[in-house]
């Protein structure tokens, strides 16, 4: 169930990457869709009613800087779904407070598992990660083929451990560790509260975020029980559908502004 829509004005936009802003590894972005979010981050910086635009994703931090340097992004984004934070202004990058020398041991003890029972020729660690560990894995394995073997492993660490896959991948996860408690942090570090977000999503792990933020959307292409969630949907996919979102978040904006100039003695925010 969809919780209330914001009557607040948008500070900030928060997409996922995969399946929002791209159609995965084996795409390329939407030159026209960096470009409007270029243009987006640029306004924002002398407007206050125009959102800054930034990223939850699961990709690792040297990717979601470069993601960042191509759309101008000035706000920390979230890496390693929402437990890695990067500032482009300080270039910091920080692992959430609740990522602890437990945490850290047992990934340890984890990653010699997976390396001694399952990365092979078609099996890789995704370089990069520092929270969680991710496979690639290559024709002719499959995640779902390896899907069996590696909840077997996550099994002998607790409840602790969660097992995903997606069409190349297989990611074991801390189960405390999410994208809800990464826009938590984010909204702590930038001083903008997640009912000041609007947050883009399509998979089953974007829930956690989407439930927080005062706008939520999800692209045509994005799992049923995203949409359920969502104050929006687009009619059109991935990047097409983020601009449509952009497009939908800013009139929701400028509604409010106009509301804010016709009231008797209210000035509009700064």
């Amino acid at each position: 169930m969809k919780h209330p829509a914001t009557d607040r004005r948008i500070r900030l936009l928060v997409f996922d990457i995969d399946g929002c802003l791209s159609r995965g590894s084996f795409s390329h972005f939407s030159p026209r869709m960096i470009e409007r979010l270029r243009e987006l981050n640029a306004q924002a910086l002398v407007d206050p009613w125009t959102p800054y635009v930034t990223v939850c994703t699961g990709r690792p931090q040297p990717y979601v800087e470069c993601f960042l340097q191509m759309i101008g992004g000035d706000m920390p984004a979230l890496c390693e779904g929402g437990a890695v934070l990067f500032d482009p202004r300080t270039h910091g990058v920080y692992t959430h407070s609740v990522f602890t020398p437990h945490e850290e041991d047992l990934l340890t003890k984890l990653r010699a598992a997976i390396e001694d029972e399952l990365v092979g020729e078609n099996v890789m660690f995704e370089p990069g990660k520092v929270t969680h560990v991710t496979l690639i894995v290559t024709p002719p394995m499959t995640p779902e083929a390896l899907l069996p073997r590696a909840l077997e492993i996550a099994a002998r660490f607790g409840e602790e451990i969660v097992v995903e896959t997606t069409r190349i991948c297989v990611h074991f996860l801390f189960k405390h560790l999410h994208k809800g408690t990464g826009v938590t942090w984010l909204g702590e570090r930038t001083g903008i509260a997640p009912a000041e977000m609007a947050g883009m999503g399509d998979a089953r792990p974007d829930i956690s975020f989407l439930e927080l933020v005062g706008l939520a959307g999800a692209p045509a292409n994005a799992h049923d029980d995203v949409k359920a969630i969502c104050h929006f949907v687009s009619k059109g996919e991935d990047a097409d559908g983020a601009l449509e979102f952009c497009e939908w978040v800013l009139a929701h904006n400028k509604r409010l502004l106009a509301e804010e100039k016709s009231a008797p003695g209210k000035e509009p925010a700064q």
